[in-house]
């Protein structure tokens, strides 16, 4: 799994960047408005979703862990695909995001890219219960989200897992689940890695 690629920007377009990396020259689909961010820029540090389909590997990234955490959510949801996620996330800020959902906003989902009123009841429907409002911006992050997820590394890695493989798994079970209760993160992160 590619959760971060840091590195030497080579080319910046308006949806896809690609990042020189130890010699490698990584191609990394973005937002139009992360895309618009980097362009003039010499260096990058992204977040990444690394999705296999049947026509090849794509590199998505994003700004923080929070867009790549709605973008894993946003995937869950039937009918949406990598395209419209990366549109959800170029047209609202990620606490808009969460307010619309949690407050079941239906009128402010529909208006995003590529999603109608039956999707937005959809993503109402099917996140609503999974995530909980992120912290304020500029506001520290709370220790209790950080420390699950380390805490939950720190347990994975004790049993023998590695260091990147438990991160792998913890963030895509928080990702699923939006779990804050250490136990469940990890009861998930396991399912995740026995399917590996």
């Amino acid at each position: 799994m590619i959760t971060e690629i840091r590195g030497t920007i080579v080319s910046a377009g308006k949806d896809t960047v690609t990042i020189m990396v130890g010699g490698v020259g990584i191609e990394v689909h973005v937002s139009p408005t992360l895309g618009s961010l980097l362009s003039g820029k010499k260096e990058a540090h992204l977040y990444t979703r690394l999705l296999v389909r049947e026509d090849g590997l794509f590199i998505y990234g994003f700004q923080n862990r929070e867009e790549r955490a709605i973008f894993d959510l946003l995937l869950t949801v039937k009918g949406i695909g990598p395209k419209t996620a990366m549109g959800v996330l170029s047209a609202i800020p990620v606490q808009e995001f969460y307010r619309a959902v949690v407050s079941s906003d239906e009128k402010v989902l529909s208006g995003l890219p590529g999603i109608g009123r039956k999707t937005a009841g959809r993503i109402i429907l099917e996140l609503r219960d999974r995530i909980g409002l992120p912290p304020e911006k500029g506001k520290e992050k709370t220790s209790s989200a950080g420390s699950i997820v380390e805490e939950a590394c720190e347990a994975l890695a004790a049993l023998g897992y590695s260091r990147e493989e438990a991160r792998g798994a913890v963030e895509r079970a928080l990702g699923e689940t939006g779990a804050s209760d250490l136990e469940l993160l990890l009861r998930e992160a396991l399912r995740k890695l026995a399917r590996i």
